[in-house]
């Protein structure tokens, strides 16, 4: 029986090709659609789950009450004392960064023209027994010396190639030697802690030049390992005891929570110190959008199937006639879709195969089919197959095996209006779907072009940023002289933050007549004195800086502040007024500048305090290049740097890029929504070609007779038309009002946003609807155009 069942399926879809390949082409499209996103979802899902004692492991963060508004960061006091809390076992301090002293240049063990740039950590010498980075080679706690260092395979294997490394001394900075004591595995693109080599604390306070004390004051990302039996509110209840945080940072209203540490990469977006979400958003979002895309495709199945019924009627009565009950009826139609729905998950993971290696550069990761085959996922996918076999057959099943002998013999069956309507119904959902999601990626396109259009207050355009070196810093005047000499080189400066991501701001900010209980957040940058001036902001009043001060005193200096830290500071007067910053720098206001972004559109706009600084203290240095020359203008800064800086390779970055990366995620979330949007109206169009076929084949008969007492082709495809208005009217009455909300509500992460589009999004609406109708014009023409007397004299 279920070979005849087969051979049944193979001459049905051979005899209705063409709707057999519409229906495999959506179910197959759907399912790859929603395999790439469970890869990715799966891929989100995992990170961090891979330490042993994942579930012991909490990250400490800090919330700060500044004027009202808790802000929050990922970082926690050095100073911390957990030794008085009997429920953790270990603390461990990680000190990361994309900028010297965590991305440093090694030359490897053989005759090269360039040293290699890795990134790594400082941390405690607990990082390796916290955390699951598995030692392959060397000492199993091989940062507990001041003098060592751990490396990973791949770094291993570019300084020393097939040699053993440990042992191998490496010399930092050409200043500071250390010993290998150890290689670990390459770290899991799964791991939100991620680098090439680990070096001690220790290291770090030589690298910066600072004391035991010194570095007690400064912040790190802090994560704790407790004991069985605790949850992160008795930790973080604990944290908060004064003898643990520490009187400074209890005065100044700071907060420790531990947050479960394999919870926080999905969930770290704070708003007014409460968690909001985070990756876990666009996990539901992209599930969302799998699960609708399968629906979609799982109503064309239904819609497509029940239009080709009638052409099966003779075949359900004569099996009926001949003593076929209704369940082998029912158990047949289920097995076809049982058929059709694992052919489509066959041809499904090839297109995946296929898509994967583009889907993998798109969203940055490493995804991979092999992921899929365990035996949860597995099972995932019977039960999958299963429900899809359910809800796409169930309906064509039932419909078609209720159907009576006789009539069906005798040609008396009528296409029932219920189903119909029914069928009226999917195409409706289908499009309400497919246009709801094009909607909504619209808002997000507009939003994220405002974005990148928006006048940030200064300008980032045709700007490099450069990496230092110790020796650059000490002959920057050499340097920056024989930079300007060529016409393309405009401008260069240096500063201590880029002003396109400076990163969270301070409270240390004194100024006179502030009241005790002001906790204002201010965002300060340490520059050159024509730092201003390469950024091109505007004096509102006062002066810019002058020329460069002979002095090297940084304890007392000039600062420029915007217009609206002037406004935080009630100063009637600031020109003049004496600042003070982090309690040991003393500043001169000596002017006001426009007010301009120091960090992501997400975040409103902080009073920004810029101060001279030496230039032996700043982290980066910027190059505004003439428009157009930027080949020309990396080739010369490359020359002149190697004639100063032979030992390093340059490192760089475009500022359009830094910016870029502000809203990564937010571009590469557009970019994904829009294609599985653009497959979600492939998709439902599939499903009214064949809503139009069927339409078309039903009303041979009446076309033709309207045909023959005169009516024209446009009143006649009017008719076609009418079938299609009020699926089309319903879709649009689901699609608008859930677009405009979850746009409203996808717009409310950006402090600074666009209002919504409504007259962009109405010339969408009446393009789409014109595509959809023009799609069902050309469709239905053939039948209109046919010579009537041939279709009257078809039965």
């Amino acid at each position: 029986m279920i070979f005849n069942y087969l051979k049944i399926f193979v001459r049905n879809f051979k005899r209705f090709s063409g709707h057999s390949f519409l229906t495999l082409i959506g179910l197959s499209i759907a399912i790859a659609c929603a395999l790439l996103i469970f890869l990715w979802g799966h891929h989100q899902w995992s990170f961090d789950k891979f330490h042993s004692d994942a579930d012991r492991l909490y990250k400490v963060i800090t919330h700060r009450d500044a004027e009202g508004t808790k802000q929050t960061f990922f970082l926690a006091g050095h100073n911390i004392d957990v030794s008085g809390i009997p429920e953790v076992e270990a603390i461990t301090h990680i000190s990361t960064g994309s900028r010297w002293p965590h991305e440093l240049c090694f030359w490897p063990d053989r005759v090269v023209d360039e040293c290699v740039y890795f990134n790594g950590v400082y941390a405690s010498a607990s990082l390796f027994s916290t955390f699951s980075f598995p030692i392959i080679k060397g000492e199993q706690d091989p940062i507990k010396t001041p003098a060592s260092i751990a490396i990973s395979e791949k770094m291993a294997e570019i300084l020393y190639g097939s040699e053993d490394p440990i042992g191998k001394t490496i010399t930092i900075d050409r200043s500071k030697e250390v010993v290998v004591t150890a290689v670990f595995r390459n770290i899991s693109d799964q791991s939100s802690i991620k680098f090439d080599f680990a070096l001690p604390m220790q290291m770090l306070q030589r690298q910066w030049g600072i004391n035991e004390e010194q570095l007690s004051g400064n912040f790190f990302e802090v994560y704790i390992k407790s004991g069985a039996g605790t949850n992160s509110s008795l930790i973080s209840e604990k944290l908060n005891d004064v003898r643990v945080i520490g009187e400074s940072n209890k005065s100044y209203g700071l907060v420790y929570e531990a947050v479960p540490f394999t919870k926080f990469y999905l969930n770290s977006n704070y708003e007014n110190g409460i968690n909001k979400g985070g990756k876990i958003d666009q996990i539901i979002q992209f599930g969302l959008i799998g699960l609708l895309l399968i629906l979609v495709a799982i109503t064309n199945f239904i819609n497509l199937t029940t239009a080709r019924s009638s052409l099966r009627w003779k075949e359900i009565g004569v099996k009926k006639a001949i003593g076929a009950d209704r369940a082998t009826l029912i158990f047949q139609f289920l097995f076809e879709s049982c058929l059709m729905v694992l052919l489509a998950f066959v041809v499904g993971f090839v297109l995946t195969w296929l898509i994967l290696p583009a889907f993998n550069l798109l969203v940055d990761a490493q995804l991979s089919l092999l992921q899929f085959f365990n035996i949860h996922s597995l099972l995932l996918f019977l039960g999958f197959l299963l429900l899809m076999t359910l809800l796409s057959g169930a309906y064509p099943a039932f419909l078609l095996s209720s159907l009576r002998t006789a009539k069906i013999l005798k040609g008396l069956v009528q296409v029932n209006l219920g189903s119909l309507n029914f069928r009226k119904a999917l195409i409706a959902f289908q499009l309400s779907v497919s246009i709801g999601i094009i909607l909504f990626s619209s808002i997000i396109y507009f939003q994220l072009d405002f974005v990148q259009t928006k006048n940030l207050g200064f300008d980032r355009e045709n700007m490099i940023r450069l990496e230092p070196t110790f020796r650059l810093l000490q002959n920057y005047e050499p340097f920056k002289n024989e930079l300007l000499k060529h016409a393309e080189i405009k401008k260069l400066s240096a500063a201590d933050a880029n002003p396109l991501d400076a990163g969270g701001g301070t409270v240390l900010v004194d100024w006179p007549g502030k009241s005790p209980e002001t906790q204002a957040s201010f965002q300060v940058i340490g520059g050159r004195y024509d730092f201003p001036e390469l950024l091109g902001l505007e004096v509102l009043e006062g002066r810019n800086f002058h020329t460069e001060k002979t002095t090297r005193d940084s304890l007392a200096t000039e600062a420029v502040i915007s217009s609206s830290a002037a406004k935080m500071m009630g100063l009637d007067d600031p020109i003049g007024a004496t600042i003070r910053l982090y309690d040991y720098i003393t500043c001169e206001i000596i002017g006001v500048v426009n007010d301009f972004h120091t960090n992501s559109m997400k975040a409103s706009m902080e009073p920004v305090i810029i101060y001279r600084k030496p230039m032996e203290q700043v982290s980066g240095i910027y190059i505004k290049y003439a428009p157009g020359k930027t080949r020309e203008a990396v080739d010369i800064l490359k020359t002149v740097y190697n004639e100063i800086e032979p030992d390093f390779t340059m490192k760089y970055w475009f500022q359009d890029q830094t910016f870029d990366n502000l809203y990564k995620s937010d571009i590469v979330v557009s970019k994904l929504v829009l294609i599985f949007s653009l497959i979600c109206f492939v998709t439902a169009v599939i499903g009214i070609v064949g809503l139009a076929t069927f339409n078309a084949m039903r009303k041979t008969k009446e076309i033709g007779i309207r045909r023959v007492f005169g009516a024209s082709s446009n009143q006649v495809m009017g008719v076609m038309v009418s079938e299609f208005v009020w699926p089309v009217l319903l879709a649009l009455g689901l699609a608008i009002p859930l677009s405009w909300y979850a746009g409203k509500e996808w717009l409310m992460g950006f402090a600074y946003r666009i209002n919504f589009p409504w007259q962009i999004i109405g010339l969408l609406l009446v393009a789409l609807v014109t595509l959809i109708f023009l799609i069902i014009w050309i469709h239905s023409q053939r039948t209109i155009s046919a010579n009537p007397t041939k279709s009257l004299r078809s039965e």
